[in-house]
């Protein structure tokens, strides 16, 4: 997530660390904000330790992380803090990183997950990271200029106790929210990508996008 003055790598699953070297120097972060424990948001935390301690060096990096996260890589790298200027967040925490002011609420998922809203010189963009049906994003993501959000499963597939959202639920959820754009996350392997944005076109408005590598969303666009 970025703004001309700041930048911050928001979860660190396989394969971002690489990613984020398109974008930025990642000595040059900001900071780094962890949603959950699951290692598809969180694996490459050690990566990037190593990667700091040993050869890029640099400053002791913020990580704004959910509970269990620490726990979770210490696996990996006991002695973390060496290289992050770590604090634990909860869905009460409100963090300001450079020019941009987050915000958190908890979502409906296997383990504590904390949906993020960052909101900076009038525009916002809203993450829900994971989250079933049992958490409604529209509170956090109310009037947001974009909502990024966990669209697993088509509708036809969603079961009793599953830990994810349909492109369906997640539509619902950002046309009470009146956010301006909608951009599906988190589909399941294998997943057609048109059938979830025809799914989602049916219940939400709006522009609607799908994440993949390379993609860019400009908050407020379409203003």
């Amino acid at each position: 997530m970025q703004t001309e003055t700041t930048s911050i790598w928001v979860d660190c699953g396989p394969g971002t660390l690489s990613a984020i070297q398109r974008w930025i120097d990642p000595t040059r972060l900001d900071a780094i904000v962890v949603s959950h424990q699951h290692p598809d948001h969180c694996a490459e935390l050690p990566v990037f330790y190593n990667a700091l301690k040993w050869y890029l060096g640099g400053k002791r990096m913020p990580v704004y992380a959910a509970s269990g996260v620490f726990e979770v890589s210490a696996v990996h790298v006991p002695d973390l803090t060496d290289v992050f200027d770590w604090t634990v967040i909860d869905a009460t925490s409100q963090v300001r990183i450079g020019d941009v002011d987050v915000s958190f609420d908890r979502t409906d998922h296997t383990v504590e997950t904390l949906a993020c809203r960052f909101d900076s010189d009038g525009r916002s963009i809203v993450y829900t990271s994971d989250t079933g049906p049992g958490w409604d994003p529209s509170g956090l993501a109310a009037d947001a200029d974009v909502l990024l959000g966990d669209a697993t499963v088509l509708h036809d597939q969603v079961h009793d106790g599953l830990p994810h959202m349909s492109a369906r639920q997640l539509a619902e959820a950002a046309t009470r929210a009146r956010v301006g754009e909608l951009v599906l996350t988190h589909l399941a392997p294998g997943s057609d990508p048109a059938a979830f944005m025809q799914e989602a076109t049916e219940h939400f408005g709006g522009p609607i996008g799908c994440a993949s590598g390379g993609v860019v969303v400009v908050a407020g666009r379409h203003v």
